[in-house]
C-alpha cells in the first residue's frame, strides 16, 4: 500500500486517541504527530530502492548485492522484512518510552504513564496498521510480511488490494482524520468529552475500509518476477478501472490529477 495512505491512517488513529488523552493540547498535537510518524516508519527498509544506496549503505556495509536485489531479498533488512514485524513495533514505542524518561525524567514517566497511555497505545497501534495494511496486497517476492519475525513465515500476501490506486481507502481515511478534529472541536465548544463517539466513528469507518477491500470482486495476487512482469499492466488498469466504477467519473477524475501531481508512488 502506498506510503501517504499508510501515515494518514496513523493520523486518524492518533486524532481518534486524543480524545482519551486528558493532557494539554501540545501532547494532543505529539500524540497524532508520533501517530502518523509511527504507520510511516516501516516503509524505511525501502531505502534499498533508493538510487545512492549501493554508494552509500552499500558501501559503508561492504554490501555485496545491490540496493534493488537487496530490496527484493528476504533478509532482515530487505522490505517487508524486520521493520514490517511486531517485534519493531514494541521497539519504536520502547524507543518513545526511553526518549520519555531522557526528556523528563524516571519518576515524572512513572507518575504520568497511566496518564500518557492513550499516546503508547496510538503509537503501537499506528505501527500495526501499516503491516495490516500491506498483508493485503500481493505476495509478489515476499509473501507477506514478516509479521513474527525472527520467524521466517510471512504473514499475508492475500491479493486483495494493488500496491497502488486504492483512492477509495485513502479518502476513508483521510474522512476518518478530519471527522476526528472536527468532533474534538465540537467537543470543545459544548464542554463535553466525544471519546465514545470518536472512538464509535473510528470503528465504523475501519468497518467501511474493511468492506471495502473485502469486496474488491478481483483476485491482484501473483507470485514471482515472472507473473510479476506478466501482470502488471493489466493489475494497474484493473485496478484503476475498479476505482473509477466506485467513485464515479468525477471523483475518480479528481483523485487521478491528485495522484499524478504528488512525486510518489500513490
Amino acid at each position: 500500500m502506498d506510503i501517504l495512505s499508510h501515515t494518514i491512517s496513523g493520523l486518524a488513529i492518533g486524532t481518534t486517541a486524543t480524545h482519551f488523552s486528558k493532557r494539554k493540547a501540545s501532547h494532543k498535537f505529539l500524540i497524532i504527530f508520533v501517530s502518523g510518524l509511527a504507520a510511516f516508519f516501516p516503509d524505511l527498509d525501502a531505502i534499498s530502492y533508493w538510487s545512492e544506496f549501493d554508494s552509500t549503505f552499500g558501501e559503508w556495509f561492504g554490501l555485496r548485492d545491490s540496493g534493488v536485489n537487496i530490496y527484493h531479498q528476504k533478509r532482515w533488512f530487505s522490505h517487508h522484512g524486520f521493520f514490517h514485524s511486531f517485534l519493531m513495533a514494541v521497539v519504536f514505542c520502547a524507543i518513545c518510552v526511553l526518549l520519555n524518561i531522557l526528556f523528563s525524567g524516571f519518576k515524572l514517566f512513572r507518575v504520568n504513564f497511566r496518564l500518557n497511555s492513550p499516546f503508547y497505545i496510538s503509537v503501537f497501534l499506528s505501527y500495526l496498521v501499516h503491516l495490516f495494511e500491506d498483508m493485503i496486497t500481493p505476495e509478489f517476492v515476499w509473501g507477506g510480511v514478516a509479521f513474527m519475525f525472527p520467524s521466517e513465515n510471512y504473514w499475508g500476501g492475500s491479493g486483495k488490494i494493488w500496491w497502488w490506486n486504492n483512492y477509495d481507502l485513502f479518502l476513508i481515511v483521510v474522512f476518518t482524520f478530519f471527522l476526528e478534529l472536527t468532533l474534538s472541536v465540537v467537543g470543545r465548544i459544548v464542554g463535553k468529552s466525544m471519546r465514545w463517539i470518536a472512538l464509535s466513528t473510528f470503528v465504523i469507518t475501519m468497518g467501511v475500509f474493511i468492506h471495502q477491500f473485502n469486496h474488491r470482486k478481483y483476485d491482484f495476487n501473483y507470485k514471482g518476477f515472472s507473473e510479476h512482469h506478466e501482470k502488471w499492466n493489466f493489475n494497474e488498469v484493473k485496478s484503476k478501472s475498479i476505482q473509477k466504477e466506485i467513485l464515479g467519473d468525477d471523483l475518480f477524475e479528481l483523485m487521478t490529477e491528485f495522484d499524478e501531481s504528488i512525486p510518489i508512488w500513490f
